[in-house]
């Protein structure tokens, strides 16, 4: 059994549901702009989220000259215009750049203060945190502004080392820079130290592999491995890293 000193956990739908958070900061976004609540409407904002997300992973979003961000250095202007653009794309832009970016402060406002722990996670980070041997990053595509609320909300500040966020760096998983900004801070350390753990196939264990780090795919969904994907560890269940680590 490998020996670990660094885990790198990722956040939504890792260590948190981040369905029943995004469906009450989705209400209240809309209800900011006067309008009612459906499941379609969800439906449709998470198809528009998820599809921004992929395309700003694959490099796909260009970026205006005025927005550029410069790597390493958390940029208000950078955030606001990445975060806006979901927002003028769901009301199809019909709200202007200004009130998209008032728009997603109140989601994401109300996404940091809804916050449900996925099962084992506090046990999990506590019984880690315990054994004094590992540093505990939770590295996420999400804003970095509500990271640590959400973190306190489930009760595993304490156990949690650092917190890299995109925004904080320019950068997503499963870019490889990205990787190379948590090496920058932990130079000491070898890439067989690290263990990457997360429920995403692409941002997670595709983002592992192309660093040349283990990896550990929470697969709580009980989803079918596709060829291009081998992660070291499967779990459904976070508890089951005490059998591992």
């Amino acid at each position: 059994m490998k020996k670990y000193k660094i885990l790198i956990f990722d956040l939504d739908d890792t260590l948190i549901d981040n369905h029943e958070s995004v469906r009450v900061a989705f209400e209240t976004m809309l209800t900011a702009v006067g309008e009612t609540y459906s499941n379609e409407k969800l439906d449709r904002w998470y198809r528009i989220d998820a599809d921004f997300w992929s395309k700003y992973q694959d490099g796909l979003i260009k970026i205006p000259p005025e927005f550029a961000h410069e790597t390493a250095r958390k940029s208000d202007k950078f955030l606001d215009w990445v975060c806006s653009q979901r927002v003028l794309q769901y009301f199809e832009n019909k709200v202007d750049d200004e009130r998209a970016i008032e728009l997603n402060d109140i989601y994401i406002s109300a996404l940091a203060e809804n916050v449900v722990a996925i099962e084992g996670a506090r046990d999990t980070l506590k019984y880690l945190a315990s054994e004094n041997v590992y540093k505990i990053i939770v590295a996420t595509n999400g804003p970095s502004l509500v990271v640590p609320r959400k973190l306190e909300i489930i009760g595993v500040s304490s156990y949690v080392t650092e917190i890299l966020a995109a925004d904080m760096l320019g950068l997503v998983k499963p870019h490889t820079e990205f990787f190379d900004a948590i090496k920058k801070r932990y130079n000491d350390f070898l890439n067989s130290d690290y263990l990457m753990i997360g429920n995403s196939l692409k941002s997670d264990v595709g983002f592992a592999m192309k660093v040349g780090i283990d990896s550990c795919w929470f697969n709580r969904k009980k989803e079918k491995l596709t060829l291009e994907y081998a992660p070291t560890f499967v779990i459904q269940d976070l508890r089951q890293l005490k059998t591992i680590l």
